[in-house]
């Protein structure tokens, strides 16, 4: 089965399940406190959550019930956490989880920006069939949702809200996704201070009609340390606009000797205002170690088949590029910028590759 055809499989599996819930769901149980968690979500498989406060030191780790439908109707408040998290993990097979007009999962992170303590993910989702949707997540400490093993299912219609870390918070990835396939992102707005999407490994990935606000865009991430390796491969982000960022498009590796392979990536109908470094930025020089680009690309992961279908817009600094291609010998191959057109630039492109259809600005 070809990767549209996957996508389109695992976004219908999740759409009958929406639609015509399991006769498993004659109990229904609400959730008001945090101490109800563990007893309900064990015997109930139609569960609401209602308003409450997770105290300090602690964490929500559920899984649901096989089947289960469950709805988030109030505002969860997760009181100090010096950890790495996640603050909630929510685990479900075969199942939905939604919120409602009113939910709201508030990551307190105006409590942790600025400060030394660890600061944890706020959110990881687990699903195998499942179908995530409505979620409202506001002023996540660091990263704000984790997809993680997590096969045939969709995520969408979520609200990403960290505008008050602007000029404060750091590392507030909207979502990462790792070791899952078969995975629709869509219908989403993600405020936030660092990468709108970014993918670590995975394959058969859609990414569909998001507006990512201040981010650094549309990332793909692999070779992460020595000794690991990273395969991401049949990935589309499209319809999606890129508002105010540091990066619109970014696919980096690293340079301390991870390995991997990213293939067969396209973008298409994507737009790109106000990037403030580059347009697009696919680089093998990232290091760990100093949180920068070193200048001097490294071949350890290949990046292949990768597609661009009008992809437009403008950047907008002093220090802007449209175009920079900083690879190793031999290790980019096969580029197709179709349709690219980038105003704006103050610095000329930077390209070790030519690319198929766009002639690059040197």
């Amino acid at each position: 089965m070809g990767f549209l055809a996957n996508i389109v499989a695992a976004a219908s599996v999740v759409l009958l399940i929406a639609s015509y819930p399991p006769g498993v769901r004659a109990d229904s149980c609400t959730i008001t406190s945090y101490d109800q968690i563990s007893s309900v979500v064990s015997s109930c498989s139609t569960v609401t959550f209602g308003s409450f406060t997770v105290p300090s030191g602690n964490k929500l780790d559920i899984k649901f019930l096989d089947g289960a439908y469950v709805t988030f109707t109030g505002q969860i408040k997760f009181e100090h956490y010096n950890g790495d998290g996640p603050l909630i993990k929510l685990t479900i097979s075969n199942g939905v989880v939604k919120g409602d007009d009113n939910h709201l999962f508030n990551g307190l992170g105006e409590t942790y920006w600025g400060l030394s303590d660890t600061k944890p993910l706020l959110m990881r989702l687990v699903g195998q069939h499942t179908g995530f949707y409505g979620f409202k997540i506001k002023n996540c400490p660091q990263r704000c949702v984790s997809i993680n093993s997590s096969k045939n299912s969709v995520i969408g219609s979520f609200i990403i809200d960290n505008t008050d870390g602007i000029g404060k918070a750091k590392n507030t990835d909207g979502f990462d996704v790792s070791s899952s396939s078969n995975i629709v992102i869509k219908d989403t707005t993600v405020t936030n201070q660092d990468d709108c999407v970014a993918i670590n490994s995975g394959s058969d990935i859609l990414v569909d009609n998001l507006h990512c606000i201040g981010s650094h865009g549309f990332d793909i991430s692999v070779g992460q340390g020595s000794g690991n390796t990273n395969f991401v491969t049949n990935v589309t982000f499209q319809n999606s606009i890129l508002t105010e960022g540091m990066v619109g498009l970014s696919m980096l590796s690293h340079v301390e000797g991870g390995t991997g392979e990213v293939n067969t990536v396209n973008y298409n109908n994507i737009k790109i205002e106000g990037a403030t470094d580059y347009a697009v930025f696919f680089h093998q020089d990232f290091s760990s170690a100093s949180q920068g680009n070193t200048g001097v690309p490294v071949g350890t992961v290949v990046f292949s088949d990768i597609t661009l279908n009008n992809v437009s817009g403008y950047v907008d600094s002093n220090k802007a590029a449209a175009v920079c291609l900083r690879c190793a010998s031999g290790y980019c191959k096969n580029f197709n910028f179709n349709g690219l057109q980038i105003s704006g630039a103050k610095k000329k492109d930077e390209c070790s590759i030519q690319p198929n259809g766009y002639k690059c600005n040197t």
